[in-house]
């Protein structure tokens, strides 16, 4: 093997770091991303790819606007989890909960005439988070200076059922499209 090919800085990093979704495990993943930031002082980011699925996501959106401050991000990653609300996700109240549920049975009762609503609840302060949080522009910023290669958010479409990741990323990754 050529010396060249075994040098490892003249080729293109494709390691990622995935955060999966699921409430809690968020705060698992804010503890070992503090790993990280110990255990690589002084370090460039070292994951160029970075995906997060639902609770994941707002995590992945930060780091992705912070890789050039990577450290100081994971504190604020743990800043917002630990001052994570149920209405900071969808709006809890007893009028959203009843408009939510007044479409869902009108959509039953009339077979469908009545469509149902786009999502089970109303997740719309979840966006006003994200936007607060995450520097989306920073994000392409990033990726403009090679800071970072892509950052992918997936979700799920509760209405279609449908998996779609929404993404940043350089121009040596295309937009895919595939079933299942």
């Amino acid at each position: 093997m050529p010396d060249r090919d075994r040098n490892t800085s003249s080729r293109i990093s494709r390691a990622g770091l995935i955060l999966t979704g699921g409430g809690a495990r968020a705060s698992y993943q804010v503890g070992v991303l503090k790993a990280l930031s110990e255990i690589l002082p002084g370090r460039e980011w070292p994951f160029p790819i970075i995906v997060g699925t639902s609770a994941g996501a707002v995590s992945a959106s930060i780091l992705a606007a912070n890789v050039t401050r990577w450290h100081e991000s994971v504190s604020d990653i743990e800043k917002v989890w630990a001052n994570f609300r149920v209405n900071q996700v969808f709006r809890s109240d007893a009028m959203a909960m009843l408009k939510a549920g007044g479409r869902w049975m009108g959509s039953l009762v009339t077979g469908g005439m009545v469509g149902p609503p786009k999502s089970l609840l109303d997740n719309s302060p979840l966006r006003e988070l994200l936007s607060r949080v995450t520097d989306f522009d920073a994000v392409r910023v990033n990726v403009a200076h090679g800071h970072l290669r892509a950052l992918a958010l997936c979700a799920t479409s509760y209405f279609t059922a449908r998996s779609v990741s929404f993404f940043e990323a350089d121009t040596t990754i295309g937009e895919w499209s595939r079933a299942q």
